[in-house]
């Protein structure tokens, strides 16, 4: 709970809630975003058991459920979305009040984890991921803001956005690359693959970053978790045979 102090207030911005209660954002496929569509198209999530974080008033449910068979859990801070969205779904799908460090929410409890439309804000980004590593037992599907060059900045005064109508700034990362691919591989995260998909953010926005515009990516990521408890191992001769997390990374003019 104390790892999401500093983010609490801020996603509970009252012109946030009103705006995600008061009209449907991305509430139908059609309405999602080119690097979603292009996942749900190459990972079946179909009869799945999935948590989604930052859930807001579950409007990826609804529009998932036009496309799937899903059992879906939806999780946010926000109280207020989350009494709509349980109005509005009732039976149909599950919605708690919860952020992702609950100790009501279980180790490999669910098949898929998702965190849509939220990754590039946290700037406790580490911990979140193996946090929801361990609570998937298949897949971490996230979208996320991305660069080739230049060290990840994590510094609201420097790389961020003004969030909804709260005239507060509010976190907003351009992740490097290649230092998310390093990261993937520890051993915490126990994964045994990791797909990337991305192309150049298109149209306009409202953030104001440290580079320019045309250097960033969109980029969505879905992390396999391994079947076995992986153990990393270095410096000895026989670690140069170990064999690492995979990585097929599709992003233009982007190579390992």
């Amino acid at each position: 709970m104390n790892k999401n102090s500093k983010l609490k207030n801020i996603f509970l911005e009252t012109s946030k809630s009103d705006l995600y209660i008061n009209y449907n954002i991305r509430s139908q496929f059609v309405d999602l975003e080119k690097s979603k569509k292009y996942i749900f198209k190459k990972f079946n999530i179909n009869n799945k058991k999935i948590l989604d974080i930052g859930c807001g008033t579950g409007s990826m449910y609804s529009a998932l459920n036009e496309k799937f068979n899903i059992d879906y859990t939806g999780i946010d801070l926000d109280k207020k979305c989350i009494l709509h969205a349980k109005k509005k779904y009732k039976n149909k799908a599950k919605f708690y009040p919860y952020n992702i460090f609950d100790k009501r929410i279980k180790k490999n409890s669910y098949d898929v984890v998702m965190i849509w439309n939220l990754f590039y804000m946290l700037p406790d980004w580490k911990n979140f991921l193996i946090r929801a590593a361990e609570v998937s037992k298949k897949w971490i599907m996230f979208d996320n803001k991305i660069k080739f060059q230049g060290n990840t900045i994590v510094d609201k005064d420097l790389s961020y956005q003004y969030y909804h109508l709260s005239n507060r700034r509010n976190h907003y990362i351009i992740h490097n690359l290649n230092e998310l691919i390093s990261f993937f591989q520890i051993h915490e995260l126990n994964l045994d693959s990791v797909f990337g998909y991305g192309y150049k953010m298109p149209g306009k926005t409202s953030a104001r970053l440290p580079i320019s515009k045309k250097d960033v990516y969109v980029g969505t990521f879905v992390l396999n978790k391994s079947k076995k408890k992986t153990i990393r191992t270095g410096v000895r001769l026989d670690a140069k045979n170990e064999t690492w997390t995979k990585f097929k990374i599709n992003f233009p003019g982007f190579k390992i």
